[in-house]
């Protein structure tokens, strides 16, 4: 009998220490090894290799500045922890940053969770703050709400280097979308107006109207509007790690979180 009560004790030992170390052996599972040959790691193939390869550009240029700023890419499918912890161990694994400068940003996005962050290095927090990440990651939603998952990392990965260099590259994309988004809108409550119209001159009129009265005509805009915009809408439309090892100071220092 006492026999039978060591085993089971032993048992729910066991089972204990499993629970508790559950939630960290599934972290370092889903850390990815440190990338060669590119600065980004795309497990969901969902990135264009032209973004990949602008990504892998901008780190080359930006390694023979003063900056050296650093900026890898993590893109999963799903989480198996709080996005916090996943970003903060990759960054750790992958030394991002070049030594000497310690200018290292890591982006980490979870598509099926619809979340992404923003790591930083101490040296990096103190130019990109955590406020302004978290503005640039708010930013892109609209790009990933549209499923526009390249254009939206590559929005941020401008927006990142914006910051340490003064350009306006991410701005401007992000202008791009914003006007977009609004010339749809317009086209929409313009339409919708035109309908009112239509009806209120309908029930006014609609004695004068006979049989077909101003149903008829609304469904003629309504098929006009959807022709118009199916034919507009189809009408408009590797190299090593930031030229350089990955070398930086390895720890995070600041970042955001944020979804869509």
């Amino acid at each position: 009998m006492r026999k039978w009560k060591k085993i089971i004790i032993g048992c729910f030992a066991i089972l204990t220490v499993c629970l508790l170390f559950a939630p960290t052996l599934a972290r370092a599972n889903q850390i990815p090894d440190r990338p060669t040959g590119t600065t980004v790691v795309d497990e969901t193939q969902l990135l264009s290799s032209e973004t990949i390869a602008e990504i892998d550009q901008l780190n080359r240029s930006w390694a023979s500045t003063e900056q050296a700023l650093q900026v890898g890419v993590y893109v999963t499918e799903s989480l198996s922890s709080d996005i916090e912890s996943l970003a903060n161990e990759t960054f750790r694994h992958w030394q991002v940053g070049f030594a000497g400068t310690d200018n290292g940003v890591l982006l980490v996005v979870a598509i099926a969770d619809r979340a992404f962050r923003i790591e930083t290095s101490d040296n990096a927090a103190t130019v990109l703050t955590d406020i302004e990440a978290k503005d640039i990651l708010e930013n892109a939603r609209e790009f990933f709400r549209q499923e526009d998952y390249s254009g939206g990392i590559s929005y941020i990965v401008n927006s990142i280097g914006d910051r340490f260099y003064g350009t306006s590259i991410g701005k401007n994309q992000l202008a791009a979308i914003e006007e977009g988004t609004s010339e749809k809108d317009d086209g929409f409550w313009l339409f919708l107006i035109v309908i009112l119209i239509v009806i209120l001159f309908g029930i006014i009129d609609k004695s004068s109207r006979g049989g077909g009265g101003p149903g008829n005509l609304l469904w003629m805009l309504v098929d006009d509007h959807y022709h118009y915009h199916n034919h507009h809408s189809s009408n408009s439309s590797s190299s090593s790690f930031g030229g350089g090892s990955w070398s930086g100071g390895g720890g995070g220092g600041g970042g955001a979180s944020s979804g869509w």
